[in-house]
């Protein structure tokens, strides 16, 4: 009988964010996701494990936390959330990272420490923690085309229509300047898209581990600037890999976000 390699995967989840764009005034992952109230800064006391008081990290925790054959989760946090959030470590299997200037400089350290290992992973996630509704059938997904492809990525088609705008010939502000003082004001062109070849990518992205590292570090080496973990293989030759991604698997960014995010768990 012919056996089946079983497949090592380590996760890495970035939650070292400040929360400036919800204007929450902290990392919008330690807000309540049940009530409207904080998680005490440099609080001595342990987070909360149960449903009542949970936070949207540890809410988005739960689906690599639950998830079949995934060694270890690591968690990248910023130095100044970090004393609230050590207790964390006393779960087995899941260790805090501090993180970096920027996203890509984070991860790094998450795969500098992986690369640590006696035994590195075969594959590694790499999960945005503001998508908290992550499923572990999204998991599933992105574990199968990565062992069949060497990545994958989930993606979600547009649902609206989309243009791209771009300052005139001879304008002297940006985009983003002219959409800070207002479209009617601005010299920009403005030029339909075709929505049917676009798609919204997601996490948790998934790759061969040796891949990501190299790439990783090629990137530090060379200060490259990439916005996702994709883009940073994309840019070394390799081939990146589409699957289905969740609707739900919305990253809350906005005070917005965190309200449906709020109705979603208390519809749940």
């Amino acid at each position: 009988m012919r056996s089946s390699k079983v497949f090592t995967v380590d996760v890495v989840i970035a939650a070292a964010g400040s929360g400036k764009r919800m204007g929450a005034g902290r990392n919008k992952l330690l807000l309540n996701l049940q009530e409207e109230k904080e998680v005490v800064e440099n609080s001595p006391e342990r987070i909360s494990s149960e449903t009542k008081g949970l936070t949207l990290l540890e809410y988005g925790l739960k689906a690599f936390r639950q998830f079949p054959g995934i060694r270890t989760v690591f968690l990248v946090v910023s130095s100044s959330d970090r004393p609230v959030l050590e207790p964390l470590q006393e779960q087995e299997g899941l260790v805090l990272v501090e993180g970096g200037k920027r996203r890509q400089d984070s991860v790094h350290k998450a795969l500098e420490q992986i690369d640590q290992n006696d035994e590195p992973p075969d594959m590694v996630l790499i999960h945005d923690g503001a998508r908290i509704f992550c499923t572990e059938e999204l998991i599933e997904r992105v574990l199968k085309g990565c062992r069949e492809k060497g990545s994958a990525v989930p993606v979600i088609p547009l649902q609206d229509t989309v243009r791209k705008i771009l300052p005139r010939e001879g304008a002297t502000n940006g985009v983003m300047e002219s959409w800070q003082r207002s479209f009617s004001e601005a010299d920009l062109t403005c030029e339909l898209l075709d929505r049917s070849e676009l798609y919204a990518v997601q996490t948790p992205q998934g790759f061969r581990f040796e891949d990501l590292w190299k790439a990783s570090l090629k990137s530090q080496k060379e200060n490259w600037e990439v916005t996702d973990d994709a883009s940073l293989l994309e840019k070394t030759g390799k081939s990146i890999h589409p699957v289905p991604g969740e609707a739900g698997n919305l990253k809350i960014t906005t005070s917005e976000d965190l309200a449906w995010a709020r109705w979603k768990f208390q519809s749940a």
